[in-house]
């Protein structure tokens, strides 16, 4: 089945559902300026799958939606050798953040997604005992309790926890509440492994000291980089993948997929908003 060389995808569960209010305008704006882009909105992940399974290769496929929404197309998207664009729409934006699309509008966002020159970015992929996931931003582990024994390894180096009880993969550029200053890039064929002290609610209380610059219970220790991750613990560990709850489980084991997706906007280091008030295609 042959395939147009550009379709949107929106989620319509994405921003706790909020994002199917973009169906009409998105729709309207399409027809006006882009009549050659279909927009498809799945009821269902496997659904949302399939459609992109019978589209040709070198497809670009622009994502209305977030983290979860580009982490469920994943599989999809890497088998067909399909291109992304991205449109932010979901309650975890981290990777239209570090590409810049958060100050945008939706429809400036959309006119990116279909214009820009796409690159290669990583993609990482999650093991458990029972499943396997890939992620495109950010992976967290917590573990149960403070009394709980568990172990980090990054390139099969022990890391050193304390009492740490939460752990960060990055990808893409941290959220609120994490280090800011992490030396984050989409395509360096590494993540960024930092152990955060806190992960209740006295780091939320404490946050603010950091600030100050004063250390606390909450502040992260040093962060690592590295290409493989592996957590275990007595207990299973609570899971989260691009800002979705997954199983939890007592062995986690994470790899980097260098290069391994085309995505629109890699290449641009920083993104200017105003270049992109012309909305028309």
């Amino acid at each position: 089945m042959t395939s147009p060389s550009a379709v949107a995808l929106l989620n319509p569960g994405a921003g706790a559902g909020r994002a199917a209010d973009l169906r009409r305008p998105v729709t309207a704006w399409l027809a006006r300026h882009a009549p050659g882009v279909s927009l498809l909105m799945p009821d269902s992940v496997h659904e949302a799958r399939a459609m992109l399974t019978i589209m040709a290769p070198r497809t670009r496929v622009v994502l209305i939606g977030g983290d979860g929404t580009v982490s469920a197309m994943l599989p999809a998207l890497l088998k067909g050798g399909l291109k992304v664009g991205l449109v932010p729409a979901g309650r975890h934006n981290l990777l239209a953040r570090t590409l810049g699309l958060d100050e945008l509008s939706w429809e400036q966002a959309l006119v990116f997604a279909l214009r820009s020159p796409t690159g290669p970015v990583d993609v990482g992929l999650l093991e458990t005992d029972d499943t396997a996931v890939h992620f495109i931003s950010q992976v967290r582990v917590d573990r149960p309790g403070r009394m709980v024994p568990w172990s980090v390894s990054v390139d099969r180096r022990a890391l050193a926890t304390g009492n740490a009880r939460r752990l960060l993969l990055c990808n893409a550029l941290p959220g609120w509440g994490t280090p800011e200053a992490l030396p984050v890039e989409l395509n360096d064929g590494r993540f960024d492994a930092v152990v955060v002290g806190g992960a209740g609610r006295w780091s939320r209380w404490m946050r603010p000291l950091q600030r100050l610059g004063l250390r606390s219970a909450a502040a992260p220790e040093p962060h690592c980089q590295g290409m493989s991750v592996c957590v275990e613990s007595d207990w299973p560990l609570d899971l989260r993948v691009d800002g979705e709850p997954l199983a939890a489980s007592q062995r986690v084991q994470v790899e980097m997929l260098p290069r391994a997706l085309d995505l629109a906007g890699s290449h641009v280091a920083i993104l200017d908003p105003h270049r992109f008030i012309d909305t028309t295609w």
